[in-house]
């Protein structure tokens, strides 16, 4: 049974459905494996999350856009007509217009209708608040690009996790089914023997019971296995239904992850701690800008326009006259007292800003503890790793030994089937164990912000 697993989990696996989605990418290598770098490679291809947090920075690139555009010229056409039913009256008076002295005299100046149309223009000269938006806008660009980098680093380490912990219950897998089939041979032996009266009816019932407490054992991590590929499925971004087959060597062989190497902690090579940096800038930014709101600022303007005026609705004719104007100008505000507005949102981004002086503190403290936990892990990962490498040599010895006492009839049954038990099990907790060195190499890049190591 052992043999035909193998088999199957070997050449029978169905390779990734390429044609699932359009949209996806997968391209398992030729042998039907997914490589660990090969699942790395799709899961950035794919990754639903990395997609948006791209499309972040994009917005960042329009929104500086947005910002330098406030200070370009601004070019605006207009018309009006207008249609006076009564032209406004306005009072002069008396004796103005050779009236009597001393009275009020109404008079409609104007005509019924005119029609106007012109070109504005508007040019911002000075304003230091958009030049400090200009900065923010960059920085915050920068906050972007790096925030997508960190989420790069968040799908590489959790793509790799679930990866190793995938495989790894696969290698139970391998170990639970060696059991059972050893335990359906010793069952159909004790079977045989018991009808010949050559063993006990209660040896044979405790075979029967190991036999299915293994079996409802595999079935429970059959279903976790199930959840755990279709999680690693998920962030690959790949469809949930797709079979793969993944490289059950990463449990096997005893060699370091691509990239790793155990280097002193640099808080600076922490994208999570950049990211806090870059916000402590926009938080000065803001707070100069919101200073920046009592300075002066200082516009330009130009108006050009043609105004024709009748009494009635007629602008074709060719006898129409058309009047020019043109003005330019400029226009200088100048703050004087805003109630404490201003005030009061300086007060405001200040307190933000000493928060955040908490939250980096706190950062860097975690990111310590991170570093000093992971690498206490992996030096316990590997010390663990050379005692069970040990054990694996003495059960191959006892294996050895047990076997050939079996030959030479100095050895019942029973206790070579333990032997081999026994060595499945030392070869199941050695390849486990591989897997948590892997995963505390892995935690060790994570921690120094070195996980991108594991693309090389």
């Amino acid at each position: 049974m052992l043999r035909k697993y193998l088999f199957y989990a070997m050449f029978l696996i169905a390779p990734l459905d390429l044609g699932a989605q359009q949209d996806i990418k997968t391209s398992p290598e030729s042998s039907g494996k997914l490589s660990f770098a090969e699942s790395l490679k799709i899961g950035l291809e794919n990754s639903r999350t990395l997609k948006k947090a791209y499309l972040d920075e994009e917005g960042a690139k329009h929104n500086r856009n947005e910002i330098r555009g406030a200070g370009l010229p601004h070019i605006d056409a207009y018309g009006q007509y207008r249609n006076f039913i009564d032209v406004f009256p306005q009072a002069l008076p008396g004796g103005f217009l050779g009236g009597e002295p001393g009275s009020i005299e109404v008079v409609a100046f104007g005509v019924p209708q005119s029609l106007q149309g012109g070109v504005q223009l508007t040019q911002l000269i000075y304003n230091q608040s958009y030049l400090i938006g200009l900065k923010a806008a960059k920085t915050g660009e920068e906050f972007y690009s790096l925030l997508s980098q960190k989420t790069e680093e968040d799908v590489i380490y959790d793509i790799a996790v679930n990866y190793f912990g995938t495989v790894q219950l696969e290698l139970q897998k391998e170990n639970l089914l060696a059991n059972i089939d050893q335990l359906q041979g010793l069952e159909k032996i004790l079977e045989a023997q018991y009808k010949n009266d050559l063993a006990r009816k209660v040896d044979l019932n405790r075979v029967k019971v190991n036999l299915t407490s293994l079996q409802s054992e595999l079935e429970n991590l059959e279903i976790g296995i199930t959840q755990r590929e279709g999680y690693l499925k998920l962030l690959m971004g790949i469809p949930v239904d797709t079979e793969i087959a993944l490289d059950m060597e990463l449990g096997i062989k005893d060699n370091d992850l691509p990239g790793f190497n155990l280097s002193a902690l640099s808080l600076y090579d922490r994208k999570d701690l950049q990211l806090l940096g870059i916000q402590q800038k926009l938080y000065d930014y803001e707070l100069k800008n919101i200073k920046a709101a009592n300075l002066p600022q200082l516009g330009g303007f130009a108006d050009f326009n043609k105004n024709s005026f009748a009494q009635n609705f007629d602008w074709f004719g060719q006898s129409k006259v058309w009047y020019q104007g043109f003005l330019i100008g400029l226009r200088l505000d100048i703050p004087i007292f805003d109630g404490f507005v201003t005030k009061s949102k300086a007060a405001q981004s200040k307190v933000k800003s000493k928060q955040l002086q908490y939250d980096i503190a706190l950062a860097e403290e975690s990111a310590n503890l991170e570093y000093q936990n992971s690498t206490g892990k992996y030096f316990n990962s590997v010390h663990t790793l050379s005692s069970l490498n040990d054990n694996l040599m003495l059960a191959k010895e006892v294996m050895s030994e047990t076997e050939l006492l079996y030959k030479e009839g100095l050895s019942p049954l029973t206790d070579l089937l333990e032997a081999e038990s026994t060595l499945r099990t030392a070869q199941s907790s050695y390849n486990n164990q591989i897997i948590q060195v892997r995963i505390a190499q892995l935690e060790i890049l994570n921690a120094t912000g070195n996980i991108k190591n594991l693309l090389n």
